[in-house]
């Protein structure tokens, strides 16, 4: 396998920033507009609902603080240990959490109601826990993808030409995107499957087997848009003509562009969005971006993307300098996760893609979401300080 290789390291002394300095700056950033977007979006509706205005920022605080946290802790832990000890076991209790939210799911397609502290909302049961405290297992099956496939794909002598050396990385896939779709999260399901198809690409994967992950995501898309839930089919006609459904299905893509049309170059100013009095619905979670961009115009959405880029570049730069492999694929997957979770998020804003449930990483409000993206990012700053460490001790 040859497709990655670490940078060479010179005797001289780069100019540029540490990639996981610029990583945490940038996060650090992202957290702080989220915040301060939130609220803005948020308030009204925390109203409506009998609550103080501050309720989902607080709740958002609370979240970004657990997830600094659990960064923390993920910085302290070796890669060796995530490789040889907890990939296993974080497999096998994600599985069993994404089994009970898809024997919930055909339950209450059955109609007999949904398993206990299986929560429902939008028609889907993709939470765990109770109304107060909620956890989406979905969020963790991204995290485990990344570290199974990266010791699977690190194993000396794997050989991905080969019918044996692919069963254990596309099964682990296969059994996690499974279980994602159905419980009824089609947005999360394609979502692994480009983690899977990056990885693989990645790991030198055969132009064959990465040919057969592209029409496999293409067939499973076109299976859940023909034979699923029906408000799919509709979703995707709304792209195509959002016009045409502006009382239905494509009202929140007509009233996301309103608003950032509105916000013009440098936007409305701070609370100002008009959309946040309910004309955009799920204004604070997965439109978060349009709300941007009517407060602070297309300087703070381009600025927010450009953010985003600063994020993926530091991902990139921090698995090529890795010497270890299986810290190169940790560095790669969780960069693609953050990065294509990112793009997904931000084309359903703009309209370039139908109406997916994908939060913006970091501004988004949303509890499992946003631990789950920090420990990806404390992976990410563990990988780092290993490759430093290796480093310093080559040069002694």
């Amino acid at each position: 396998m040859t497709a990655i290789r670490p940078v060479e390291r010179s005797g001289s002394t780069s100019t540029l920033p540490e990639p996981r300095r610029v990583l945490v700056a940038a996060v650090g950033v992202c957290c702080a507009l989220g915040l301060l977007t939130v609220y803005s979006a948020s308030q009204v509706l925390a109203v409506e609902e009998g609550e103080s205005p501050w309720f989902y920022v607080v709740r958002q605080a609370v979240w970004l603080v657990a997830g600094l946290v659990a960064a923390v802790v993920v910085t302290r832990i070796p890669l060796r240990v995530w490789r040889d000890r907890l990939a296993l076991p974080l497999l096998v209790v994600t599985s069993v959490l994404l089994g009970y939210i898809a024997l919930s799911e055909v339950s209450r397609r059955l109609g007999t109601g949904v398993l206990p502290f299986a929560l429902e909302r939008n028609g889907s049961t993709r939470w765990l826990g109770v109304p107060a405290v909620q956890f989406q297992p979905s969020e963790l099956a991204k995290l485990t993808l990344v570290i199974c496939l990266a010791r699977l794909l690190s194993e000396p002598g794997r050989d991905l030409a080969t019918r044996r050396g692919l069963t254990a990385p596309l099964g682990v896939a296969g059994l996690l995107a499974t279980l994602v779709m159905v419980g009824d999260d089609l947005g999360t399901t394609v979502l692994l499957g480009v983690i899977l198809l990056g990885v693989m690409l990645l790991a030198d994967a055969p132009g064959r087997v990465l040919a057969a992950i592209v029409s496999v995501l293409a067939a499973v898309a076109y299976l859940a848009v023909r034979f699923l839930e029906g408000f799919r089919a509709a979703r995707l006609a709304a792209f195509l003509d959002p016009e045409a459904y502006a009382d239905g299905a494509g009202y929140q893509i007509i009233q996301s562009q309103i608003g950032l049309a509105t916000g013009g170059l440098l936007g409305l100013g701070p609370g100002s969005s008009r959309n946040k009095w309910g004309y955009l619905p799920e204004a604070h979670t997965d439109f978060v971006l349009s709300v941007v961009g009517e407060e602070y115009g297309l300087v703070g959405t381009v600025g927010v993307v450009a953010l985003i880029g600063l994020i993926v570049l530091s991902g990139l730069a921090i698995a090529r300098r890795c010497p270890e492999r299986f810290g190169q694929l940790v560095a790669f997957g969780v960069t693609i996760w953050l990065g294509v979770q990112a793009f997904i998020n931000v084309a359903v804003t703009v309209g370039l893609l139908p109406t997916k449930g994908i939060t913006l990483p970091f501004v988004s409000y949303g509890g499992s979401s946003m631990v789950l993206s920090f420990v990806g990012v404390g992976l990410l700053i563990r990988v780092a300080m290993e490759e430093s460490s290796t480093g310093r001790a080559a040069g002694r």
